[in-house]
């Protein structure tokens, strides 16, 4: 029998360790993150099968001469995390680790969005109301699934995301999970899901309001989060697998994954199945090294017939004045009106260093022209 165990997922959504494993440490540093005093393969006969193992991390095995171990690797798979190092404070951490340009990038998005917005930040970590987590978990589901249609893409989170409602709320309880939440006054419009397990923090279900793409949220949240993580003397803040440009900008520890195959020795059937796990292992392994699964991924995303992803709303800005604001209808926010303009309202914002308490939009045509007035630019807003 094979028992097929994820480590990352284990670790993160159930804050616990495979029971194979008797210690955990840091790979960097020697540090002991977990011990067991138990860790036996129960049944002679199983076949431990551990996926996504990472290799910041070092395993001790409760082992004798009787357990067999096999370490092979997970070939192009790759996770990405910030080792903190023992930095005492983010400033510290920021110059001794980062570039100057990526440095003044990343204050620059957090500037803007500040200077932009009535910006709030909270981390819901040990204490959340039943209500808060409710509104806030809808409101990331909402999120993703917005992006993920943008993407023409599915989401492993979505597909699970029952799972995810019923276990997180304890979770957050226990300080093994926290929401981390970027409000535009008292709107969320970014939301992180993570995971707590000793001194590492997994970010593992970020998303956002796609109006606000403009501000690069996903850096804001990092920085923030790390920020959170430093002073908590945190050593590693991990965001897992799969490639997004802006992870592979913060990391500065880019690291691979194992499968670990456990079994006893004694037991001629579980010999003949680690043999076979370990050949079937191996043979993916082949197959990705020639590039075979990138051919099979293109053929499914064509069978799919993904449609590409359409603007709900295409705009163009021209310079403006105003003259007779009498003449026109001034838009409130709890208008749909203004919620289905908030995108290029965003954009505006943004690009013309303008505060949202500044802005006075006027309607000029109906549902088709309006004026964006701030306290420096003025623009006349057009939907295409």
């Amino acid at each position: 029998m094979i028992l097929n165990e994820n480590f990352h997922e284990t670790i993160t959504t159930q804050n616990k360790v495979p029971d194979c494993y008797h210690k955990l440490y840091f790979t960097h540093d020697t540090t002991s993150i977990y011990t067991s005093e138990y860790n036996t393969i129960t049944n002679s006969n199983t076949v431990v099968n551990v996926s996504l193992f990472p290799s910041y991390l070092q395993p001790e095995f409760k082992i004798d001469n009787t357990v067999g171990i096999v370490k092979i690797p997970q070939k192009k798979i790759v996770g990405y995390a910030v080792l903190i190092k023992k930095h005492t404070d983010l400033e510290t951490l920021f110059k001794a680790e980062y570039k100057k340009s990526f440095r003044a990038n990343i204050l620059r998005f957090v500037n803007r969005f500040e200077d932009c917005f009535n910006a709030n930040y909270k981390l819901f970590f040990g204490a959340i109301s039943k209500d808060e987590y409710t509104f806030l978990m809808n409101t990331l589901h909402t999120m993703l699934t917005t992006r993920f249609d943008q993407r023409n893409d599915s989401n492993k989170v979505l597909k699970n995301w029952d799972t995810y409602i019923e276990t997180t709320f304890g979770l957050i309880k226990e300080k093994k999970a926290s929401l981390f939440v970027i409000y535009d006054d008292t709107t969320p419009v970014h939301i992180c899901l993570n995971h707590h397990f000793d001194n590492i923090l997994f970010v593992s279900v970020p998303s956002y309001d796609i109006n606000y793409a403009k501000f690069a949220l996903g850096n804001v949240s990092l920085y923030k989060l790390l920020e959170w993580s430093v002073n908590n003397k945190y050593e590693v803040m991990d965001m897992a697998q799969g490639y997004l440009e802006y992870k592979r900008r913060w990391s500065n520890l880019i690291y691979d994954f194992d499968h670990h195959i456990i079994y006893k020795k004694q037991s001629l059937k579980a010999r003949l199945s680690a043999t076979i796990e370990i050949n079937k292992l191996k043979f993916k392994n082949f197959l990705k090294s020639n590039n075979i699964d990138d051919l099979i991924d293109k053929i499914k995303k064509k069978l799919r017939k993904a449609k590409p992803y359409q603007e709900d709303c295409l705009y163009v800005f021209e310079d403006a004045q105003i003259s007779d604001t009498d003449a026109f209808q001034k838009i409130m926010e709890q208008t749909t009106t203004y919620n289905y303009i908030q995108k290029p309202i965003n954009d505006f914002l943004y690009t013309n260093k303008e505060h949202i308490n500044d802005l006075r939009i006027f309607e000029v045509n109906n549902k088709k022209d309006y004026l964006l007035a701030g306290k420096k630019t003025t623009k006349k807003l057009t939907l295409n």
